[in-house]
């Protein structure tokens, strides 16, 4: 079992171009007839305008209402569903590459939190071309390398093997211009604690796996926002559970990287359509992994196979519980794909237990909360941003209807149907 779950580690260790052309429809823009899904609490609004101008929507109500100025662009919506645009809470870009960015919006995925990467620079020059519109791609929260103690892998990641030099390691990382510190679990106990110390002296959040060196108990007391992978972290129960729903932190189960390896030996896979949308550097990086797993292939998958029920069904704990789950694929891992598999990911979030509703909400309302931005996105009010996902059914009559995309609206651009299958083609 050890042995197993050191090969488990180092697939996650592992999975820490031209741009598309932008046919996007610019100016003011408005969708009448169309229903809203209100994914704070599972509402349905009928007969709705949202008009929109720049980046921000303006004027939202009833179509009946709701006075459309000459010159905007107007939509018909009708029998059409409306919801903010998704999150994909646990991606690697720079594994991915620029090429990857593109089908995040063809997906309906309007933001993403990389996390982990061995150039800052890199990610934030991919996402200022984003927000100048000379890129087509998501919004990016981003923190840079790991902080983590000695291991293996030195991929994507910054060493640290005492206090003070985790002390360093976050001051030079908030001098960058990180947006958050992200943590993995060979840190040692003293250095995790001053890790904590030193990123709540720069009123930063920090977040991660649990570190091997700490109960669960200690990491929640210790403040980390959120915690990653059901699988990688012990401790979960009853207790610890109500402790995370006290405390707010939240919790990305990152389901798929389970799903991904129990059928590792489904010939669907190898046969993926979307195998066409991966880049060289990452079928590469995806190479580096399964040849790191040897002989204990076949091992490997079974164990996944029986741990599949044990997770899903802590994952709905949690979410019975009240700790707020985000949704993310750890995009990096073989044969997870860039924006598509954030649908899957969601689709596994409800065969686990969870409601259609609580699964939108781990991708739209809950990644808000996290960065303490409700006021300004994961909802569809006016002032907010408009990033918003256009659905040809409900989605919270099935959560499959998520992927079925009339349109994607990012930063107030209009990509129809047309524009979305020119990016995958």
């Amino acid at each position: 079992m050890k042995t197993t779950y050191f090969f488990l580690l180092s697939i996650i260790l592992f999975a820490a171009c031209s741009p598309a052309r932008n046919t996007a429809a610019r100016g003011r823009i408005a969708l009448t007839n169309v229903t809203i899904v209100d994914v704070r609490n599972g509402g349905l609004l009928p007969n709705q305008a949202v008009v929109i101008e720049g980046d921000r929507i303006i004027e939202t109500g009833y179509a009946s209402s709701v006075r459309i100025a000459r010159g905007t662009s107007v939509i018909d919506a009708q029998g059409k569903y409306l919801v903010p645009g998704l999150w994909d809470m646990h991606v690697h870009l720079e594994l991915a590459t620029k090429q990857s960015l593109p089908y995040f919006i063809a997906y309906g995925v309007t933001g993403v939190r990389d996390m982990g990467a061995n150039s800052l620079d890199t990610i934030k020059q991919w996402r200022n071309e984003i927000e100048q519109g000379k890129q087509v791609g998501p919004h990016i929260i981003a923190p840079g390398p790991i902080i983590d103690g000695p291991f293996f892998v030195n991929e994507l990641r910054v060493t640290v093997n005492t206090p003070a030099e985790a002390r360093k390691a976050v001051d030079s990382l908030v001098a960058l211009g990180v947006d958050f510190i992200k943590v993995h679990q060979q840190i040692s106990k003293d250095a995790y604690l001053a890790l904590a110390d030193q990123a709540a002296k720069h009123n930063i959040a920090f977040v991660g796996h649990k570190p091997a060196s700490l109960p669960l108990q200690a990491v929640i007391e210790a403040g980390q926002s959120s915690i990653e992978h059901v699988l990688f972290t012990p401790g979960l129960n009853d207790t610890t559970i109500s402790m995370m729903k006290d405390a707010g932190t939240f919790f990305t189960p990152t389901l798929l990287i389970i799903d991904k390896i129990a059928r590792y030996n489904d010939s669907s896979l190898r046969n993926d359509k979307r195998l066409g949308q991966v880049s060289p550097i990452l079928k590469h990086h995806w190479q580096k992994q399964t040849e790191a797993w040897g002989d204990n292939v076949s091992k490997t998958v079974e164990y996944m196979q029986s741990m599949m029920p044990v997770m899903q069904q802590r994952t709905a704990s949690m979410q019975r519980a009240g700790v707020p789950l985000l949704a993310g694929t750890d995009m990096a891992i073989p044969y997870v794909y860039p924006g598509s598999s954030l649908h899957e990911e969601l689709e596994l979030l409800v065969r686990s237990g969870l409601s259609p509703l609580q699964a939108l909400q781990a991708a739209t309302i809950n990644p808000a909360r996290f960065f303490k931005k409700e006021a300004e996105t994961g909802s569809i009010h006016k002032g907010k941003r408009a990033d918003l996902v256009l659905l040809n059914a409900n989605p919270l009559q099935d959560i499959s209807n998520a992927k079925d995309i009339n349109l994607v609206i990012f930063n107030g651009k209009v990509y129809d149907r047309k524009s979305l299958d020119a990016i995958l083609e």
